[in-house]
C-alpha cells in the first residue's frame, strides 16, 4: 500500500517542533536575566553602603577616603559595565529593557559619583578648616558666644544654618562666616544626590528583569509538556508509517 505524503509531512513536521523545542531549552534566559538581577541587586547594596559612607563624611567623622572612594568606583563600574552587558544582550536576541532606561540608569549613577566624589573633597577640606576653628576658638577669649559654638555643630552636622544674630570674634569672623557659606553650598550638594534618583532607575531595570525571569521560568516548565507530548504523538506516527509501509 502507498504511503499518503500527509502521513510523511506529520512526521518531519512533528521532528522539527521537537528540534525547535530542544533549542529553546537550551538557551540560558534564565541564567542571564538571574545574573543581571543579582548585578541590579548588588549595585543598591553597594549604593546603600556608599551612603552609609558619605554620611559619617558629611558628619565629620574620621573616615578612610581612600575606601569611599573605591565604592564610588565600584558604582562607576557597575553602571558602564551594564551599559556594555545590554548591548551584548540586545545583539544576541535577548530581550532588553528601553534604552531610554538604561542611559538613565547610566547617566544618573555617573552624575552621582561625579557629585560624591566632589563633596568628599570639599567637605573633608570643610572639616578640616572647622577644627582649625574650633582650635582658634580654645586659644581666644573665654567668653566665645555658645551661639556661636552651637550652630558650627549643627553645620558641622550637615544642617543648614546662618550666623544670623551672631556675636563673631573679630580674630576670625571671615574664617566663620565662610565656614557658613560654604556649608550652605555643601548643603544643596547633598541634596542633589541624596535622593532616590539611582535606586529608582535601578529599580525599574530590577523589576524588568523579574519579570522577564519569570515568563522564562514558566515557559521552561512548559517545555517538558509539550516536549513528552510531541515524542508521543511522533512515536505513533512512526508507527503508523512502519505498519502502513508493510501492509
Amino acid at each position: 500500500m502507498k504511503i499518503q505524503t500527509p502521513w510523511i509531512w506529520l512526521v518531519v513536521v512533528l521532528t522539527i517542533c521537537l528540534t525547535a523545542l530542544f533549542y529553546v531549552s537550551q538557551k540560558p534566559q534564565v541564567a542571564v536575566y538571574s545574573q543581571y538581577v543579582k548585578s541590579l541587586c548588588d549595585y543598591q547594596f553597594a549604593d546603600a553602603s556608599l551612603m552609609r559612607s558619605m554620611e559619617r563624611v558629611r558628619s565629620g567623622y574620621e573616615v578612610d577616603s581612600a575606601v569611599v572612594l573605591a565604592q564610588m568606583m565600584t558604582l562607576r563600574e557597575v553602571a558602564l559595565s551594564f551599559d556594555a552587558g545590554i548591548q551584548k544582550l540586545e545583539q544576541t536576541g535577548f530581550s532588553t529593557p528601553p534604552a531610554s532606561s538604561v542611559s538613565h540608569f547610566k547617566s544618573s549613577v555617573l552624575a552621582k559619583v561625579s557629585c560624591l566624589h566632589r563633596y568628599l573633597s570639599e567637605r573633608s577640606a570643610w572639616i578640616d578648616e572647622l577644627e582649625n576653628v574650633y582650635r582658634l576658638m580654645e586659644m581666644g577669649p573665654s567668653d566665645v558666644d555658645l551661639a556661636l559654638v552651637r550652630k558650627l555643630d549643627s553645620a558641622r552636622a550637615g544642617y543648614a544654618v546662618l550666623p544670623d544674630g551672631l556675636v563673631l570674634p573679630e580674630a576670625f569672623n571671615k574664617r566663620v562666616e565662610t565656614l557658613f557659606q560654604k556649608n550652605l553650598d555643601l548643603f544643596d550638594a547633598w541634596n542633589q544626590f541624596n535622593n532616590d534618583k539611582t535606586l529608582s532607575a535601578s529599580d525599574e531595570l530590577l523589576h524588568f528583569f523579574q519579570m522577564e525571569n519569570v515568563k522564562e521560568i514558566s515557559l521552561s516548565a512548559k517545555i517538558p509538556l509539550a516536549f513528552y507530548f510531541l515524542s508521543l504523538v511522533l512515536l505513533l506516527a512512526t508507527f503508523f508509517f512502519i505498519f502502513k509501509s508493510k501492509q
